[in-house]
């Protein structure tokens, strides 16, 4: 074995150790764990509407049929940009009553992704304001450890899991997290609603 592929192998092992000890393997099953409840969760509540009260998707589509899309999609923008106050599998199970609802999918899968940038963007907003960054500090203080500890793998489970995106993508632009990074570990965000849809539509019928 090189001296190289020796560093690389205590590389690994040291990481594991201080992941290990940092609480990281139990941080990660436990947000598995919840993830699991809440896709059961809303698959639950699909399945027990459709059994008492009728088809799920006709149901959806009297409530909608007088929406304006475009403001649905905009609703959903400013929720992804400011704290993430509406869950997202809401706006994956709507646009399976869509013509097209994979390419529904896809949109609402970038503009969370853009969404997750505009946060990035308000963290740094917020780290210039004295008064207001005290106070996020204070009310978010678990996601400002979080991040200090592991990184970019907070960002990157927040994409993935049922965890406050949107604020945690304010965390990393408050705590100047490398921007070009960044963009490219919340990749995996638009990962998540294709998955997320392609689970929930195979449960909607």
């Amino acid at each position: 074995m090189t001296e190289v592929r020796i560093k690389k192998k205590r590389g690994v092992t040291d990481y594991h150790k201080i992941y290990k000890r940092s609480g990281l393997y139990k941080f990660l099953c436990k947000n598995c764990i919840y993830l699991i409840l809440t896709i059961l969760f809303f698959i639950g509540v699909i399945v027990l509407f459709q059994q008492l009260i009728g088809d799920f998707d006709t149901f959806f589509k009297s409530i909608i049929k007088d929406l304006d899309l475009v403001y649905v999609y905009l609703l959903f923008f400013v929720s992804e940009s400011f704290l993430g106050l509406i869950p997202p599998d809401i706006f994956i199970i709507w646009s399976k009553t869509l013509p097209m609802p994979y390419a529904s999918i896809a949109l609402l899968s970038v503009l969370s992704y853009v969404g997750g940038i505009n946060s990035y963007f308000l963290g740094r907003l917020i780290k210039k304001i004295p008064s207001v960054n005290r106070y996020v500090r204070k009310q978010q203080d678990k996601y400002y450890k979080q991040i200090r500890k592991w990184g970019g793998i907070l960002i990157v489970v927040a994409a993935l899991f049922p965890l406050p995106f949107a604020m945690i993508c304010v965390v990393a632009g408050s705590v100047n997290y490398p921007f070009k990074r960044f963009l490219i570990i919340t990749v995996t965000r638009i990962i998540r609603f294709f998955v997320y849809a392609w689970i929930f539509f195979n449960f909607i019928h």
